[in-house]
């Protein structure tokens, strides 16, 4: 992808123009948080979703899809398409003596409907400083804005393992210096988030053995070098997939529909759909950032697209 072709996109503006920034203080984020948590295991590892809260997506930032067709399917899925809000969700695997935080919520730089990871951990009885690796599936700020709701690194003993091509990408002063005023505060806590955990940085090119049962799996699109996380223990295995999915009654209808936050929106569509029929092929089941919390269950193919059916509550936990 020509990098600087990117930043003269439309899609660009679009982002611009629906986005509110970095708020300029915590202060800003006065919603009382609501602490949603949900756990299972995997094998032997436990795995904990975590709400950030929700963002408003309506059919505006949704390309492939008209106004009726969006409508429709949401009013089929008994949800209201005046407003819809999508969740954000992040996953803490357990493993071992190994605490694994798969993306950070938002902390304040999505507005006050998010950033209640921060306190949902100490609420769970997790010390963020218990975190051994913080694991960004791409660096969008309601995927690491989390990891400085107060300007310090709360992780403050963990690894970031990211993605090289998302690294890149988003801590490049040039690429910032050419985006759209509305889209530079996402380089810029890309960036802090980044710099901040000095040299407790691993940098992954394509599919990568993380260890601890966890595999990197190349899903570009989204972001350059956006990936989902493979968990696999004990012959069982969970596939957190991050933004393959943001409006779930319209794009698993439509696989092809794109949303504005898509760098590359022809490559995120393939992506999308070859991840989804891998998921049905292999009957996987999947934890997605923005599908409704908890977030975990299982595809099925349809008549036109896919369906969603959530996978049952674990009572062990």
């Amino acid at each position: 992808m020509n990098r600087r072709d990117f930043l003269s996109t439309s899609t660009l503006a679009t982002i611009a123009a629906t986005t509110t920034g970095i708020p300029a203080s915590a202060d800003e984020h006065s919603t009382t948080p609501t602490i949603a948590a949900q756990s299972r295991t995997v094998g032997a590892a436990k795995v904990t979703a975590i709400s950030d809260g929700y963002i408003p997506l309506g059919p505006e930032l949704l390309s492939g899809v008209d106004a009726d067709t969006y409508k429709d399917r949401l009013e089929a899925a008994h949800l209201n398409p005046e407003s819809h809000l999508t969740g954000v969700n992040a996953f803490l695997v357990e493993t071992g003596d190994k605490r694994i935080l798969i993306d950070a919520g938002s902390g304040i730089a999505m507005g006050p409907t998010l950033g209640n990871l921060s306190v949902s951990l100490p609420a769970l009885g997790i010390d963020p400083a218990s975190i051994t690796h913080l694991i960004a599936t791409h660096l969008h700020p309601d995927h690491v804005g989390g990891v400085l709701p107060e300007g310090q690194n709360i992780f403050s003993n963990a690894e970031l393992i990211v993605s090289q091509d998302d690294l890149a990408f988003w801590t490049n002063p040039d690429m910032a210096a050419a985006a759209p005023d509305g889209f530079k505060p996402f380089f810029e806590l890309a960036t802090n988030v980044v710099n901040s955990f000095e040299d407790r940085i691993k940098t992954v090119t394509g599919e990568a053995d993380l260890g601890m049962g966890l595999t990197a799996l190349p899903m570009p699109g989204h972001t350059p070098g956006h990936m989902g996380i493979m968990l696999e223990d004990s012959n069982e295995q969970l596939l957190i997939w991050g933004d393959i999915i943001h409006v779930a009654p319209v794009q698993l209808a439509d696989p092809s529909v794109t949303i504005a936050f898509d760098a590359e929106a022809e490559l995120a569509a393939k992506t999308r759909a070859r991840v989804m029929d891998m998921a049905t092929t292999d009957k996987l089941l999947i934890a997605g950032a923005h599908m409704s919390f908890p977030s975990v269950g299982y595809l099925e193919k349809a008549d036109t697209g896919y369906r969603w059916f959530d996978a049952a509550y674990d009572y062990g936990q």
